[in-house]
């Protein structure tokens, strides 16, 4: 999925534009027990109730593409009768309806999942008109041409608030809380189908995860048996480490300079589609070969690509590599300068020394204490 299909499926997590007909959820304890279940009809709920469970769906689709949210493809084999992805479309396909699939899928999450604390599965199925679009983007709602439903899922911890008083409306009274217990907003969870080009896919979920130092890669691992993409701090790593690999002796400041242009170039002509531009081994080859890497390391290049993302694998150009700016970074100096300002940094032998020069322009402040030019002498 990409962000606007991102995007449009979120919009059906609020109040007034609400597409979710039935919840099921489940508390558990720190012990991996089943406190109590919930069987909800969603829009039979009251108003205040409904948008507090709308948030918590809306969070569950948040994020940033290779940092919070990871798009997953099921291997066939977990498509047949048996397989993770199996247990979950026959879950889907009841509109959780069925209290057996129900309690098999949170009896599986339960296994799976690694939770300190308490903490509240939720389930949300809802069912999406797809309006269709004219040419240039509008929606026409009278013109729907698919139907899109959908399973949600949130894993929420439960944490107990802090001691205090708290105000009591109907007592009119101040009251000591000691015992309450508040659901916070999801760590992780899913979608699934996936809603590619504007349709249901159910050969692929969305994964969410809401800390990238903890991805949670139990569920998509271990739950929904598909490979977890490379998480964005990964990716950095992988271009970094290949692009000195195949530079070499060439890495130097004008050639990675001009790399870090070229993938930016890349993002920008995927800008409009809304898809995320995507490094494919080809390109970046192509990009290191213009910018001076020698034919014996690019063959070791093709090695290490491969042995780090995959046969046919590809890095996400935004998290491989900082396309907005340019920044300079020594154990005692660093500098940042706007991507689209980097020609103005040059580099220069004086002495036998390499320098990077930077042009002092008019305004320019020192602790923020603005500073004038020396006059040439």
């Amino acid at each position: 999925m990409d962000k606007k299909a991102i995007a449009e499926i979120r919009k059906l997590m609020t109040l007034k534009n609400c597409r979710i007909d039935r919840i099921r959820g489940c508390y558990v304890d720190k012990g991996g027990e089943i406190v109590t279940e919930l069987h909800e009809t969603f829009l039979a709920l009251e108003e205040a109730t409904v948008e507090k469970y709308c948030e918590i769906f809306r969070q569950t689709l948040a994020g940033k593409i290779g940092k919070n949210l990871f798009n997953l493809a099921f291997p066939t084999a977990e498509e047949e009768p048996g397989g993770r992805q199996d247990l979950l479309y026959r879950l889907y396909r009841s509109g959780l309806d069925d209290n057996t699939l129900v309690r098999a899928f949170f009896d599986r999450v339960i296994e799976t999942v690694r939770f300190p604390e308490k903490y509240l599965i939720l389930v949300a199925h809802g069912v999406y008109d797809i309006p269709g679009r004219t040419s240039d983007g509008i929606d026409m709602d009278d013109a729907s041409e698919y139907v899109y439903s959908f399973l949600l899922c949130s894993l929420c911890p439960v944490i107990q608030l802090k001691e205090g008083l708290c105000y009591d409306s109907v007592k009119k009274s101040f009251l000591d809380r000691r015992t309450d217990w508040a659901v916070q907003r999801p760590d992780t969870g899913f979608l699934f189908p996936a809603f590619n080009d504007r349709n249901t896919d159910i050969h692929q979920a969305l994964f969410f995860a809401r800390r990238p130092d903890e991805l949670h890669e139990e569920i998509p691992v271990e739950l929904l048996g598909c490979p977890m993409p490379l998480p964005e701090e990964d990716q950095r790593g992988v271009f970094k480490n290949v692009v000195e690999i195949a530079l070499g002796r060439d890495c130097d400041f004008e050639n990675v300079k001009n790399i870090h242009e070229a993938i930016g170039q890349l993002v920008e002509q995927e800008k409009d589609s809304g898809e995320p531009a995507q490094i494919e081994k080809v390109q970046l080859r192509r990009i290191l070969y213009e910018n001076g890497a020698p034919q014996d390391s690019l063959d070791t290049f093709d090695e290490a690509f491969e042995a780090a993302v995959g046969e046919g694998g590809t890095l996400l150009a935004e998290n491989a590599a900082d396309t907005k700016k340019l920044e300079i970074k020594t154990p005692s100096l660093r500098i940042t300068v706007k991507a689209e300002m980097a020609d103005m940094i040059k580099t220069r032998f004086i002495d036998g020394i390499e320098y990077l020069t930077i042009p002092v322009a008019d305004d320019i402040e020192v602790n923020g204490i603005r500073i004038l030019q020396s006059r040439q002498q």
